[in-house]
């Protein structure tokens, strides 16, 4: 069955994220903590990804100061998680896209493309560069957050495509894989570090490890 549409996942996938591992690293920092930043990290995501999935929806602006605080809490830190909120939001619109992006996004002719993301409209409204897309669709438009099919089911409503004629492209094996399955699609993982998958997360169509193999999948 020939793809018709291409949907891709924005952070990680098309544009770069990696300021988001400033922020542990800056509270480590400013608390002469022993924790391992990667261990801060790792306890702040999962703060974020249980955050998102609770109802009822709110933004990441409403977010990131509840979770951000707990963080700070269980490290034994009193202070104010309002310095990391806006690291967080300086790093996540304040970005570039991969290099390869352009090219990629050339290469894939007549196929429609568009994007969902986990994202405020604040960051959209911040990028310094389009995308040759059809549409973006973001969590607080819909109020809802990958990987709930929602997201993806929205996408597929305005394309007016079937799921099996819909790719997804993205790097999170839940928010992506697990997602973008749920609603139907075929996806291809953008696993650029070449991590295991969760055993909770069923196999994608197509694992990559470059954003460039992409347009001979199709």
């Amino acid at each position: 069955m020939p793809v018709k549409a291409v949907v891709f996942d924005a952070y990680g996938t098309l544009v770069r994220n990696e300021g988001l591992r400033r922020i542990p690293q800056r509270i480590v920092a400013d608390h002469g903590l022993s924790a391992r930043a990667e261990d801060v990290f790792d306890a702040w995501i999962d703060r974020y990804s249980e955050a998102t999935q609770r109802p009822p929806f709110r933004t990441l602006r409403e977010i990131q100061p509840e979770i951000l605080g707990q963080v700070l809490r269980s490290l034994g830190v009193d202070a104010d998680a309002a310095p990391y909120v806006e690291l967080f939001f300086e790093a996540t619109t304040k970005v570039e896209l991969y290099p390869e992006v352009p090219e990629v996004l050339r290469a894939l002719g007549a196929v429609r493309t568009a994007i969902v993301s986990n994202a405020d409209s604040e960051h959209i409204a911040a990028w310094s560069f389009s995308l040759p897309v059809e549409f973006i669709v973001i969590s607080e438009g819909i109020r809802a957050y990958k990987p709930d099919p929602l997201v993806f089911r929205t996408a597929l409503e305005r394309l007016g495509l079937e799921a099996h004629e819909v790719l997804h492209v993205g790097d999170s094996d839940v928010d992506d894989v697990k997602g973008a399955k749920a609603a139907g699609l075929r996806v291809a993982w953008l696993n650029r570090e070449g991590r295991p998958r969760r055993r909770d997360v069923p196999r994608p169509d197509f694992e990559i490890r470059d954003l460039k193999e992409l347009p001979s999948l199709l």
